[in-house]
């Protein structure tokens, strides 16, 4: 079996490594022994475009004194304003200077104050998820201002353990009512496509008619999140509910991108008219419907193979958190039959 190739940016030459890249049109390369290892190379091309790209965006005269955590966290923010999650990192970020203060030198904040920092927002309530995604947005700071191999005081602040997130997988019978609540929409559209394929939202953006959908063979070429754990491309049998959603997709013209919003806010409303009838229905995301697909399959297959090739995961511990709902629902259903079985018999009257 071969070896697979070096990523981009590395290239091996007869004498060793040549480690190159560009930058706003600067180029830049270095050669490297044989030995050196693959994950030095990578991180000296990442400090070095680091540095490359700090010096060609310069300092703006409106922002804070320079070497500040509040001047640091705008130059970072220069940095990676095409980056998807950039209001909540500007959020998460904009705590930490609140926490640490606006004019504290950056590089003297030492993994003490950072671990006293996580912890009395643990203890105000947030949860371990909330603390660690901010511990996230300053490692990636630290990262981008001053190289990986750096000094970094949040390499000896700990993580806080997360609970594993069980999957809300809802029962059909309950989505198909909220659908019926609905009018023909592209909206509509789009929930039945991800309640009946088994897609994220993302996924589903990305979805070509022509180009993915094998109509005689009824299989979707599905293509993965670019971020978190998921396989790039994968091809997936559709059902038949799944091709009626793509089917009516098509008549509500609704192929390509879409607000996730508008597509939130159409589906709790629907929601709302279904509780008009029934007192019992729990809040239910749009993406639970992704998790209802996972939970059916495992409940009729019992294979998590086939749960993670279907949904795309990247291992079977992904895959696990649908056994753990499907087992949820079935001891659920064993005690409520348990307690028909030996509800107490009234008495006749004599």
């Amino acid at each position: 079996m071969s070896a697979p190739p070096p990523p981009k940016g590395i290239r091996r030459t007869a004498t060793g490594w040549r480690v190159y890249g560009r930058v706003g049109g600067q180029f830049f390369s270095k050669s490297f022994p044989l030995e050196t290892a693959l994950k030095a190379l990578k991180d000296w091309r990442h400090d070095e475009r680091t540095k490359i790209r700090a010096e060609q965006l310069g300092v703006d005269e409106d922002l804070p004194p320079s070497g500040t955590l509040a001047a640091d966290v705008q130059d970072y923010l220069a940095l990676v304003t095409e980056m998807p999650t950039i209001d909540q990192r500007t959020y998460d970020l904009g705590c930490w200077v609140t926490a640490l203060g606006a004019d504290r030198a950056r590089r003297g904040i030492k993994a003490r104050e950072l671990t006293m920092v996580m912890n009395d927002w643990k203890a105000s309530g947030l949860t371990a998820a909330t603390c660690n995604r901010r511990r996230t947005a300053l490692m990636h700071l630290w990262h981008r201002l001053d190289g990986k191999s750096a000094k970094n005081p949040l390499r000896d602040v700990p993580r806080f353990r997360e609970p594993d997130a069980l999957p809300r997988g809802r029962p059909y019978r309950l989505l198909e009512r909220i659908f019926k609540a609905m009018q023909p929409s592209a909206s509509r559209a789009r929930l039945k496509a991800i309640a009946y394929l088994g897609v994220a939202h993302s996924e589903l953006k990305r979805v070509d008619r022509i180009r993915d959908w094998n109509r005689k063979a009824a299989t979707l070429i599905v293509t993965g999140r670019q971020k978190g754990e998921g396989t790039p491309t994968r091809v997936i049998k559709v059902t038949k509910k799944g091709t009626a959603a793509l089917r009516e997709m098509e008549r509500q013209h609704a192929w390509g991108g879409f607000s996730n919003s508008t597509l939130g806010r159409r589906w709790h409303a629907a929601i709302a008219r279904v509780r008009l009838e029934l007192v019992d229905v729990p809040d239910i995301r749009p993406y639970d419907l992704k998790h209802s697909m996972g939970t059916e399959i495992f409940r009729l297959t019992r294979d998590l193979k086939s749960v993670k090739e279907y949904l795309g995961h990247k291992s079977l511990k992904t895959s696990e958190r649908y056994m753990h709902a499907a087992v949820a629902e079935g001891v659920a259903r064993a005690a409520a039959a348990f307690n028909q079985a030996h509800r107490p018999r009234r008495k006749r009257r004599t």
